[in-house]
């Protein structure tokens, strides 16, 4: 599926400029360069014509004279020159350039790239060009030939190019070995087998790209000449992988010397494509699907580019059918990107040219003509890993589709892997024909290739076709700016796993409800004014409230889903809290988060009583000191919260009570003014703390036992709540807790569950869900989120952020391996919060 498609329908057909001292000289800034070598000075001349096409000559290029290969230099006025040998009977014929004709074959090689110079003109080496004198002098003008015509593409728009491709539509051969008749002088397009009916301008440099000019800019592709009776097709792609196409409907004759100027395009891809990667610019190397060779740099048809290429040189070493462009990216950095990585394998600047330095993974990556290879290819030391850029177009999560194709090698003895690395499958297809992505019924998927959070599509190698190209498209939800897509084979070496894949784009396929139609709030922990309209307010989402403060994806991933406040927890080792304090700053600093809350570590049954802040005497005393540490610790995290669980476990009942509750929770918030932060303490759904009004009146008493800079706040958990509504108080709901709670709610832990049924049920399940576990949320089941989240804005004029606090649950096994469902990730989350739980708000709303 391309990008963009216009129809073009006027061009205008005009003859390249006829080569003089001026028009094909040297840019004004080249200084004369004599010839090397030669008795003879032969100045090259390009027949005139009043198209104004300029020739650019830099680059040192080479000229075959009289069958010797010559650098060609300037004289003192800027024409190109060539030295050459005396001939004997004074003939002198030049075939430019010299490397890209083969005596032996009679033939001129078109390599399938070509490189941009200023606007309006054309690299003379991409135009392979005739010419022969006679002269018994010293010096003569040989006026060449130009075999080839100029496509001239006016382009603007607001983007760095790094490619335009030109096609022949109807398939016609545009680059590739093309015989030459000398006595015509002419190029034949006979279909040489390995031919290719495209050729690319690549513009990428070492990945700047060509800024076209606010009126535009004229790229100049070389081409075969021909009628192009099914037109062209034009696509250009830029530096920050988008790309549009343009479809030219034919008659389109080029002449030999001729330039054919399309009328202005102008560049802006769509708002609905996220990423566009068609490699357009990955040219050398063979075409694997087709068995074809193509061409390269360096020596040998076998042998791959060499790993100092640039990228940017003209590729004429003819390469057989099996060589891939170029050697593996990277051979041993399995958890690093490319711009990160310490072994890669080629040059940064060739990576930057391919539009490849960005992706998150090129492991054992290789360039085919026209596509990228994932493995080791007749080694098989270990599996290809290919991981996009991020989806940094797409802003705030969103649905999408990615779509591309993918050829599996010849032979296949491993099904590939194809997954999001953050997002929410929800559909797939594979040549027209729908996947099962059920988690309880695909048997063509996978929750264990990359963990239960990531759901992989497991394209099977017994059910495609190897060695041909396969239509895959697949559909998320929750995709954001963070998102990334990945495509590995799941058997790791020593079998034939390698494949290829090309075409790959994301488009957005909807937003969110409300998206665009909402107030987002940024988290405050002051307390909203009474009266506020509430009705289109949204609360930043947080992740789940028990990541660990050592886990990197705490930090990385939230932000691309607006996570940015996040709410680590922190250990119950206190050996290690030095260690993941300093990790956790860096992570901070390096991702742009800020911490929301801290959740402190809270004590079991089985353990000491020093996490306990109901209990009397001494064990009172050793929690509220363990728990002094603890908050002062967090100190550089600089923490709005810091959280507390009311009690520490039914097992230690004895002695509890709300005044020590209370008084503990006064001794913290003195500690915790030490560092700016409120302490808030969680209700549980046993023990003191469960109700609404006893822990409210401790809040409320620990708060007049002193004067603190910041308040002692209540963290609600909406499963604890509903656990102890239901067995201690039937009738009574969410809601009713949380208006009790009223204007001291500082945190949030959002979860549903089914309620008492004689044992604590703490299911920790997704707002509303009804799945596969055989149970549900009695929360959402009684239609309670929509009224819980308005009386959280209008009554408790909270305005902090929403926090989930979910728990993955395994349900059965199909297909062999074990099955999840209530899958707890910062992806899941964003997409039930959007397709759910924030809908239920607006929808209460607009009934109020």
């Amino acid at each position: 599926m391309l990008a963009i498609r216009h129809t073009v329908c006027v061009l205008l057909v005009l003859p390249l400029l006829l080569g003089g001292c001026g028009g094909d000289g040297a840019d004004d800034g080249d200084k004369p360069r004599p010839p090397a070598g030669g008795g003879v000075i032969l100045r090259l001349k390009v027949a005139a014509g009043e198209s104004g096409m300029r020739w650019d000559w830099s680059g040192e290029p080479r000229a075959l004279v009289n069958g010797v290969a010559r650098t060609v230099g300037f004289d003192a006025d800027g024409v190109p020159v060539v030295g050459a040998d005396v001939s004997a009977d004074g003939l002198y014929t030049v075939h430019f350039p010299a490397d890209a004709y083969s005596r032996a074959k009679r033939a001129f090689v078109l390599p399938p790239a070509q490189f941009p110079v200023s606007g309006g003109s054309l690299q003379a080496a991409a135009c392979p060009m005739y010419g022969t004198v006679r002269t018994t002098g010293d010096a003569a003008d040989v006026t060449l030939s130009p075999l080839c015509g100029v496509v001239r593409i006016p382009l603007a728009g607001d983007a760095h190019i790094a490619s335009v491709r030109v096609e022949d539509r109807s398939g016609g051969a545009v680059s590739g070995l093309f015989p030459f008749d000398p006595a015509t002088p002419e190029i034949v397009r006979n279909g040489n087998f390995g031919n290719l009916p495209w050729v690319v301008l690549d513009c990428a440099g070492t990945g700047g790209g060509v800024r076209p000019a606010a009126s535009g800019t004229e790229f100049c592709v070389a081409v075969p000449a021909g009628d192009y009776a099914s037109g062209l097709s034009v696509r250009v792609t830029d530096c920050a992988h988008r790309s549009a196409t343009w479809e030219i409907p034919g008659p389109c004759a080029v002449a030999a010397g001729g330039v054919k100027t399309l009328v202005p395009l102008n560049y802006a891809p769509g708002e609905d494509l996220l990423f566009a990667e068609h490699f357009d610019n990955c040219v050398w190397g063979c075409d694997y699907a087709a068995e074809t060779g193509g061409y390269g740099v360096g020596a040998g048809s076998s042998v791959p580019s060499p790993a100092t290429s640039a990228g940017t040189e003209a590729a004429y070493v003819a390469k057989g059918a099996g060589t891939p462009g170029s050697a593996l990216f990277e051979t041993s950095d399995y958890n690093s990107a490319p711009a990160a990585s310490a072994t890669l394998a080629v040059r940064r600047d060739y990576l930057r040219n391919r539009g490849l330095y960005d992706w998150q993974r090129l492991f054992y990556a290789a360039e085919y003509r026209g596509c990228l290879c994932g493995g080791d290819v007749g080694g098989y030391g270990n599996r290809g890993i290919l991981v996009t850029p991020r989806m940094a177009a797409a802003g705030e999560p969103c649905c999408a589709e990615l779509s591309f194709r993918i050829c599996l090698e010849r032979g296949m003895e491993s099904d590939v892997a194809c997954m999001a690395e953050s997002g929410v499958l929800l559909g797939c297809e594979v040549d027209g024909m729908p996947v099962d992505v059920d988690v309880a019924t695909g048997t063509d998927i996978s929750q264990s290739v990359q963990g239960v959070t990531r759901t992989a599509v497991l394209l099977r190698a017994a059910k495609l076709t190897s060695g041909v190209w396969h239509q895959v498209r697949m559909s998320f939800g929750a995709v954001a700016a963070g998102s990334a897509f990945r495509f590995m084979p799941t058997v790791i070496r020593d079998v034939k796993n390698c494949f290829w894949i090309d075409d790959v784009e994301v488009r957005r396929t909807g937003r969110y409800a409300h998206a665009g139609d909402c107030v987002t709030v940024e988290p405050t922990t002051e307390r909203a004014a009474a009266g506020e309209d509430v009705s289109r307010l949204r609360l930043r989402l947080r992740p789940s409230a028990v990541l660990s403060m050592a886990n990197e994806t705490t930090y990385t991933v939230t932000p691309g889903y607006g996570m940015t406040w996040i709410c680590p927890s922190l250990s119950s080792d206190e050996s290690v809290w030095t260690r993941d304090i300093a990790f956790a700053e860096k992570q901070l600093a390096a991702n742009g988060c800020k911490v929301w809350c801290i959740h402190l570590p809270y004590g079991s049954a089985t353990a000491a009583r020093n996490r306990d802040l109901c209990a009397a005497g001494a064990d009172r005393a050793a929690s509220v000191a363990f728990f002094t540490r603890a908050i002062r610790a967090v100190a550089p995290l600089k923490p709005k919260n810091v959280l507390v669980h009311c009690n520490q476990t039914l097992a230690f009942g004895d002695g509890s009570s709300a005044a020590s509750l209370a008084l503990s929770l006064h001794e913290l918030q003195t500690v915790a003014d030490e560092i700016g932060a409120h302490v808030c303490v969680e209700n549980m759904s046993y023990g003191v703390g469960a109700d609404a009004a006893v822990l409210a009146a401790a809040v409320d008493e620990a708060n007049a036992l002193g004067s603190h800079r910041h308040e002692v706040r209540i963290a609600f958990d909406t499963g604890h709540a509903n656990l102890y509504l239901t067995r201690e108080q039937p009738g009574k709901t969410v809601v009713d807790w949380l208006r009790t709670a009223g204007a001291r709610i500082g945190q949030l832990h959002i979860h549903g569950n089914r309620g008492w049924n004689g044992r604590i049920n703490d299911d920790h399940l997704m707002p509303g869900y009804a799945g596969r576990l055989g149970y549900a949320d009695a929360i959402g089941r009684a239609g309670l989120w929509g009224e819980f989240y308005h009386t959280l804005l209008a009554e408790c004029r909270y305005r902090g952020p929403f926090t989930y606090e979910i728990s993955t649950r395994t349900f059965g096994t199909v297909a062999g391996e074990e099955r999840s469902d209530n899958v707890s990730a910062p992806w899941t989350i964003a997409h039930n919060y959007d397709t759910y739980l924030y809908p239920a708000f607006r929808e209460y709303a607009n009934r109020k």
